[in-house]
């Protein structure tokens, strides 16, 4: 498995530098990579600029909720780990572990699970957690913007006999890496700051906002701190000018977002894998990608490590299949390293290495993030050595979606955040809400139903379905993209974020106080 990339650097890139390529991938993409850290000023942390913290503090965002069903991305969904658990939480391979949950059991076509919760556990507030607590959160999430999508199959929740009952419309045998929801008291769901069963609480103080430990936390275990102050995130106190004026420690962001921002001096950042998934896709009802082989030869001529490496700064896992490739759901045994004489091959078995036509295509890409648009022109490129030419052009976003919505476009670059069972119904299925390629394949409907019905661990089913799918390709997977948890340098020692969880081991964490020694 691999573990999280640190970098620990004095300036971060802003942009992805956007090399200029004549028509092929460079022969030593870990050279262009090293070249890259170089110019950005990659410098290992420096012990003589490291500023010695006071407390250990996190911001909050002001005048906004922090129940974990209702509230806004950002600097919020940073804190919840600290407050809440889930019946599950995703470890760094997105392979779910028991929190809430002691035990379960589902039915033989995985529709029907139950859920049996571990006893003796409290939430902050003292009152204990019942099978109720969890079904009630359950039932909200249901009906969120956050997570309906990945629970749109549910059609029941409900509390029997001590335990949490689900039912599904249609099986599957992941459903426990979608239950991370973090869980609250139903007696307080919808106050500003619910209770929970994490190892903090939520203490509003006099107008110093802070958490503090949890006395009564069920894992008994160590936290690094007892207190850890929340500074305001405001119009005058930006996350940039509290992280810059060390008031606080820590913060997650996005270096290859649409706006990614500038965190200078002595640093240390930690990436963790997300389910956020680029890709390329194909209209396939008519034109030249009605044809599986063109679609083939596009996804052998994508040099995905330099992609990642060039354009997205290292932020990203190059990936041929719609899973994370930490997932172990991802059949790196499938994977086709790249090969110019692959590529070469692969479009002269498409008829298109005669060298006698031109067929040009217009590759879609959504305005406002220069990471992407530079990767979408480095690929375009890269495609048109031969007789396909691909030309990329920028839509601002209403237009871009609409484009897709009316299937008005050859290709396009697309990304979606995937759900942690990394189901690709929604993507590649027939009539599929994200299908917008128009592909059909009724063997691909039902390998993915049997993959996601036979059995709960990486099997053969699953390895067909994605056999299938990578010789069909209806999409050219690109990459996964990381998330970056920038710590102050010298306040905490090496981390192991994950994908919805920061803080994740904590206990393990050890913090840097001046004057004091802080660990788990």
């Amino acid at each position: 498995m691999r573990r999280p990339a640190q970098k620990c650097i004095a300036v971060l890139l802003l942009l992805a530098l956007c090399l200029t390529l004549a028509g092929c991938w460079s022969d030593d993409p870990a050279a262009q990579g090293d070249e890259l850290i170089d110019r950005i000023g990659g410098d290992t942390e420096d012990a003589d600029n490291i500023v010695p913290i006071t407390s250990f503090s996190l911001p909050v965002q002001a005048g906004e909720t922090l129940d974990p069903i209702t509230c806004s991305d950002g600097v919020q969904q940073t804190l919840l780990p600290l407050l809440y658990e889930g019946l599950f939480e995703l470890d760094e391979s997105f392979t779910p572990q028991n929190v809430l949950c002691s035990d379960y059991t589902h039915s033989e076509d995985y529709t029907v699970w139950t859920f049996t919760l571990r006893s003796g556990v409290t939430f902050s507030d003292g009152t204990a957690l019942t099978a109720e607590d969890a079904a009630a959160s359950l039932q909200r999430a249901r009906s969120s913007a956050r997570y309906g999508a990945r629970l749109s199959a549910v059609t029941s929740v409900r509390a029997e006999n001590g335990a949490v009952v689900v039912t599904l419309s249609r099986g599957n045998n992941r459903l426990p890496a979608l239950l991370d929801i973090p869980i609250v008291s139903r007696a307080t769901a919808g106050d500003t700051a619910p209770a929970g069963t994490g190892p903090y609480r939520y203490d509003a103080g006099d107008g110093a906002p802070r958490l503090v430990k949890n006395e009564t936390w069920w894992k008994g275990e160590a936290v690094p701190v007892d207190e850890i102050p929340l500074q305001q995130v405001d119009e005058d106190h930006t996350l940039s000018y509290l992280f810059s004026s060390h008031e606080i420690q820590m913060l997650v962001t996005d270096y290859t977002g649409a706006s990614p921002v500038s965190y200078k001096g002595s640093i240390s950042v930690t990436d963790a894998a997300t389910t956020t998934m680029q890709f390329l896709g194909f209209r396939c009802t008519d034109g030249p990608f009605a044809d599986a082989a063109l679609r083939r030869a596009v996804s052998e001529g994508i040099h995905r490590e330099s992609i990642c490496k060039a354009y997205f700064s290292g932020h990203a896992d190059p990936a041929q299949f719609p899973v994370s490739p930490l997932s172990p759901w991802y059949p790196a045994a499938a994977e086709r390293a790249y090969s110019a004489d692959s590529f070469a091959q692969a479009m002269e078995e498409a008829g298109y290495r005669t060298g006698t036509r031109t067929v040009h295509v217009e590759m879609l890409v959504c305005d406002g993030n220069s990471s992407r648009l530079s990767a979408a022109k480095a690929i375009a490129a890269a495609l048109s050595i031969y007789d396909l030419k691909v030309t990329v052009k920028t839509l601002p976003y209403a237009e871009y979606t609409a484009a897709l919505q009316s299937g008005s476009f050859d290709l396009y670059y697309g990304e979606v955040r995937m759900t942690p069972d990394f189901d690709c119904t929604a993507l590649v299925g027939t009539g599929g809400s994200l299908n917008y390629g128009g592909f059909s394949d009724p063997a691909l409907d039902a390998q993915i139903t049997t993959a996601f019905t036979t059995v709960s661990a990486p099997s053969s089913a699953n390895e067909t379905m994605l056999s299938t799918l990578q010789s069909a390709a209806p999409i050219a997977v690109i990459c996964f993209k990381s998330q970056s948890v920038v710590v102050q340098g010298g306040a905490v020692d090496e981390i192991t974020p994950t994908c919805f969880n920061p803080f994740y081991q904590l206990s393990n964490w050890e913090i840097h106080i001046k004057g004091e020694a802080t660990n788990g």
